[in-house]
């Protein structure tokens, strides 16, 4: 019997295949696999990992960061998931007082793997690098040393792009030791197959949704584009809306930044730099690490 999908989750199969090929070198091989997923907000991370590890079969660990929280916070927030997933074979073995560091936390981690194949997952892993100038130096000691030999799926995710491509850079602890997957937006087939529409509607879908799962969950199947558009309309708190605020707000760093990029199109600015340029040029330039995520061609 095939796997059965959630009624609100569409495409992704690709992705969905990927991670279980990974999974099942793990079965195989006994030993560990690591993949860092990256994409900008509401592309539907957290969403496709949860849904691999509803069809997964096997116990696994989600634990999402929490921004701003501290170091103490973040690791007690971590065995509070472990203590509430299926990985510890006895929960008796996960200690009610909290690791003095990310080390320890880790080593507990290791301690409590099932022999069988499981997963392990990190959500919003840039939050707790910026927690902790050592965490990625940490979790590659604690890879090298504890996890590689387990057979253990680990997934680390991340909306911060420019964070997420540094954890896995050349120059980074971490270099060499996950696989790389990057999530766009639905394409326009994976949008047809969720709304029911035909070619050239779900061509417009596409446009105006920008393949995003957050804005196609509102969208009732087989719903004329015109007529979505109407109904988003009259709701100001719609995902037509608030979802691609949502999504400018955590892409850039100062509150009118946006807005600046907006008005550069607006103007017929078409290529990165003049664009950078319009964007940076009125009032406060760009700081270089934004230039670098967002501005850079």
């Amino acid at each position: 019997m095939g796997p059965t999908y959630l009624s609100d989750f569409a495409g992704r199969t690709t992705e969905l295949s990927v991670l279980r090929k990974r999974l099942d070198r793990v079965a195989m091989s006994g030993r560990a696999s690591a993949v860092a997923i990256r994409g900008r907000r509401q592309v539907g991370k957290s969403r496709l990992v949860q849904e691999f590890c509803n069809l997964a079969g096997v116990p696994y660990l989600y634990f999402t960061a929490i921004k701003g929280a501290s170091v103490v916070e973040s690791m007690a927030g971590f065995l509070s998931s472990l203590q509430e997933s299926l990985l510890p074979a006895d929960q008796e073995l996960v200690p009610a007082a909290g690791p003095a560091g990310w080390a320890d936390t880790f080593r507990l981690l290791a301690s409590v793997l099932p022999d069988r194949p499981s997963i392990v997952v990190i959500d919003e892993l840039p939050w707790l690098a910026e927690q902790d100038d050592t965490f990625d130096g940490t979790l590659q000691v604690a890879w090298d040393r504890l996890l590689s030999g387990r057979p253990v799926l680990l997934l680390l995710l991340g909306s911060d792009i420019h964070m997420m491509e540094r954890l896995t850079g050349y120059d980074r602890p971490f270099y060499g030791r996950a696989d790389n997957l990057v999530l766009g937006p639905l394409n326009p087939l994976e949008v047809s197959r969720a709304i029911g529409l035909g070619a050239a509607e779900a061509i417009d879908a596409h446009l105006i949704t920008g393949g995003l799962p957050g804005i196609l969950r509102a969208w009732r199947h087989g719903v004329p584009p015109l007529t979505f558009l109407e109904q988003e309309c009259a709701d100001p708190a719609a995902p037509v809306f608030n979802v691609p605020e949502t999504s400018l707000l955590a892409e850039f760093p100062s509150p009118d930044q946006a807005r600046r990029v907006i008005e550069a199109l607006g103007g017929g600015d078409r290529t990165h730099g003049s664009i950078a340029a319009a964007a940076g040029g009125r009032g406060e330039a760009c700081r270089p690490e934004p230039c670098r995520r967002c501005c850079a061609g």
